[in-house]
């Protein structure tokens, strides 16, 4: 009976070990399969994380990444000392006290979609389905200024499909991304954030600006999976912040009312040196007008001065009668007489002279 009754216990025990051991494979794959599906938006950059035990792995193999094209892999880039690199889009580093493998992928584009793994040698640690969406709200790089002492803002817009996750900021420093919030809040005080989720837009504020503030920032969201791990960080915009001081700030605004005051004489002496030739020709053109007028009155008072002629009558004493007005014009012109005879003439012919009348 004692050896009947441990059996059952020991088929018991088997078949609730058996059922662990299903539930933890289906848990696991469940997991997996969150831990895979990594979205990112063309034109930002994305943080892919590939986690593994350390004990089991090697310190020595060296890590890689690669890009699943049928049977083959193609590796995209391997272990470096710094995540981010300037002239490659792709980089990777390793934490090995954690067992932790971090992938930056920048400037993504579409054709980036694909399947991807995390390799120890030639061991595939995990695997990763990378998909890249077209977004027109974020994917761009933009620069901003703010002056030393002062407050800088910071305005992020993200995807809505990205609602349920945590908003950060990360600052390049050192070749690597450092966040400047954590679950417990800002790292630095200065810092804050305020999220709008119905606008999709989160706003980082910086007061107190100061010289180590300048750099690059990423606007970007923390993805976790079941076990509250970072699977993947997608980053939507890159912001330059640009840090000057006030002399910067007054010798960059002398300068634009130096600009600006030169454009403004420029035109003025543009504007009153097109004035005064349009002036000069309207005073050219009076002047050929009034001449051409001058000349014209002038012939034209000739030809009557010339034309007009006056008769005088002689009579028989010889006395001439003539008006005052007949005067003037004897004066500048040629005066025509003609002679009468006398009333009663002789048999011999009478001539006449008649003489201009004396002035």
């Amino acid at each position: 009976m004692y050896r009947f009754t441990e059996t059952r216990v020991l088929s018991s025990v088997k078949m609730m070990k058996t059922l662990l051991f299903f539930t933890i494979c289906l848990i696991k794959g469940h997991m997996g399969d969150d831990a895979d599906a990594v979205t990112g938006i063309s034109g930002g950059s994305v943080i892919i994380n590939c986690l593994y035990n350390p004990e089991t792995t090697k310190e020595q193999r060296a890590k890689s990444f690669c890009k699943v094209s049928g049977s083959e892999c193609t590796t995209m880039t391997e272990e470096n000392n710094d995540l981010w690199i300037p002239e490659e889009r792709f980089s990777l580093t390793d934490d090995n006290t954690v067992g932790l493998i971090s992938v930056l992928i920048r400037n993504l584009t579409v054709n980036d979609s694909g399947t991807y793994r995390c390799k120890a040698d030639s061991k595939s640690i995990q695997e990763k389905k990378l998909e890249v969406t077209e977004e027109s709200c974020c994917g761009t790089s933009e620069e901003q200024s703010a002056y030393l002492g002062g407050t800088a803002v910071i305005r992020c817009r993200y995807p809505e499909k990205y609602n349920s996750s945590l908003m950060q900021l990360l600052k390049l420093q050192n070749g690597s991304l450092i966040a400047c919030f954590t679950l417990g809040g800002a790292i630095d005080p200065r810092f804050s954030l305020n999220e709008n989720k119905q606008e999709q837009v989160f706003t980082v504020t910086i007061v107190n600006v100061s010289r180590h503030d300048d750099g690059v920032y990423f606007c970007g969201a923390r993805v976790t999976n079941n076990q509250r791990k970072i699977a993947y960080s997608p980053l939507f915009t890159e912001i330059q912040l640009h840090v000057t001081d006030q002399e910067q700030r007054d010798s960059s605004v002398l300068s634009d009312l130096h600009v600006i005051i030169i454009t403004v004489c420029v035109c003025l002496v543009v504007v009153l040196a097109g004035g005064l030739s349009v002036l000069l020709l309207k005073r050219r053109c009076k002047k050929t007008q009034g001449s051409g007028s001058s000349d014209q009155r002038s012939t034209g008072d000739n030809d009557e001065e010339v034309s007009s002629v006056y008769y005088a009558t002689i009579t028989a004493s010889g006395n001439t009668s003539l008006d005052t007005s007949a005067q003037e014009t004897l004066r500048l012109n040629t005066v025509y007489d003609t002679a009468h005879l006398p009333t009663n003439p002789s048999d011999s012919d009478f001539y006449s002279l008649a003489e201009q009348p004396k002035i």
